[in-house]
Parts: structure tokens; sequence; C-alpha cells
């Protein structure tokens, strides 16, 4: 089981509310590869009358999410979204690839931006008796391998077409001088009519929302380094102008920069 050491992407003031939980994050089996993102797990123990409200960047995956007895399916997310935590507790998720479980659902993609489901209606009836009882097991491998033999049977086959949009996401990801579609387009080397195909049947979200929001995590990280002014931010990330980045930030976080900065 290989541990994911990289730093965590889209967590609203990471420095600032680290101390507030644990978290660990696992890669797959390579057998989950194109399936699995990752498995993640969160425990917190915040003293008596004291809460923590965990907010993120919005998210273009599924996530199977076990907590407070409960066992959940999370669709692709357009907006930052929150968690409050108090006293002590813990989440299990298992974050999927982009477009894994297209075969699954019962609607097409975009259909489940925005929506929670039971898991069961796409895992099975099995899924919760399974699950529930990995909340009350201290030691991540063993709960990691136990969703992992239990997801293993929903591995759908291989799509040309699936890889190829997971590919345009992993594109967005890893190349921080994309800047539109038609710079994406030509980086996958596809239309731009095939590449927004793609991201409709696949991830539910437009490339657009999908080049937004991977630059507003940029924009994030570089907000956590001390002395960064928000004109530098405009600079180094090739916004026309401040205005721009205003808008991606009001548009997804529902604040501005500068007072993402008070809040932090």
């Amino acid at each position: 089981m290989k541990i994911n050491e990289e730093k965590p992407q889209g967590v609203l003031h990471h420095r600032a509310v680290a101390a507030n939980y644990q978290l660990r994050r696992y890669f797959p089996a390579d057998q989950f590869n194109g399936f699995i993102e990752q498995f993640w797990l969160v425990n917190w123990q915040l003293e008596e009358n004291r809460d923590h409200l965990q907010q993120n960047l919005p998210d273009p995956n599924f996530h199977l999410v076990i907590s407070d007895g409960h066992v959940k399916l999370l669709g692709p997310v357009s907006k930052s979204y929150g968690y409050r935590m108090a006293g002590a507790g813990r989440i299990i998720g298992v974050k999927f690839e982009c477009g894994a479980l297209t075969e699954l659902l019962a609607a097409p993609i975009a259909s489940y931006v925005d929506q929670e489901l039971a898991a069961n209606s796409v895992f099975g009836d099995d899924i919760d008796a399974l699950c529930l009882p990995l909340l009350g097991i201290e030691d991540d491998a063993t709960i990691v391998s136990r969703l992992q033999a239990y997801l293993v049977a929903f591995i759908p086959p291989v799509s040309d077409h699936k890889l190829a949009a997971q590919r345009l996401v992993a594109l967005i990801k890893q190349n921080a001088d994309i800047y539109s579609v038609e710079q994406l387009a030509s980086a996958a080397h596809l239309s731009v009519r095939a590449v927004q195909r793609l991201c409709a049947s696949y991830v539910g979200l437009s490339p657009k929302w999908l080049i937004r929001k991977y630059r507003l995590a940029r924009a994030l990280e570089e907000l956590e380094q001390e002395n960064v002014s928000i004109l530098d931010i405009v600079a180094k990330l090739d916004y026309v102008d401040q205005s721009h980045l205003i808008r991606d930030f009001k548009q997804m976080l529902a604040v501005t920069p500068s007072r993402y900065l008070k809040q932090g």
C-alpha cells in the first residue's frame, strides 16, 4: 500500500487548518488504475465546545464517503463545499477517477453534479455491511484492503473515450500554462468539439470549468506563501487582470481574494 505524500490540493487555508485533523491518503493497487485515484482517511479530536468547518475547492470526481453511520456516493461538486468537525470523529473515503463510474450510473453523469446518493444504488446492497464496520477499525491497511476486495468487482472494461477524458483532466492538472479550451485541445491533439464532448460524457462539467478550477487551486497555493500579493498571482497565473481572478474566486468560493486572505 503506497502512501500518497503529495501536498493536498484544493484545501482552503491549508496551512492554518492542518492541525485540526489527521489526513492519510493511499494509492490503490495497480489493477484499479483508471478506476480509483486514491483512498483517503480523516480523523479529528477537537476540544470540547470547539468545532472546525473544513472547506475545500469543488471537485470533479465521485467520492464514496463513509461517516456518521452512513455510506454515500457524492457526485462531482461545482462549488466550494465544507464539512463541520466537532469532538472526535472520522471519515473514510474513496476518490474515483473522473468518469470511472459512467457505466455504473443510471443517468448521464451531468445529472449527478452537486448530488449525493445512497452508495448501494451503485455498488449493491452489501456495500453498507462492508463499509460501516470499517469506522471501528484503526489499521488503515486493513480498511484499504477490504475496500479493494469489494470494489474490484465493479471495475468496468477499458474505454478509449474514458481514458481520453481522464488524460484531459491530467493535462489540466499537470500543466500550469493551459488557460483556455483551445490550448487544452491543442495539447491533447483533439478538436475543441471533441474535448467538450469528452468532458460532457465522462466528467459532467465543462473543460472551461475544469481549467478555472485547477487554476484557482494554484492561486490558493500561491496565497499560502508569505509576502505574495494578489497582483503577483494575477501575473504568475497569466490572468488578463485582477478582475478575472476576483471573478473566479467569487464563482467558486463565494468570496473575493482579499476576503479569503482575511479569513485565513
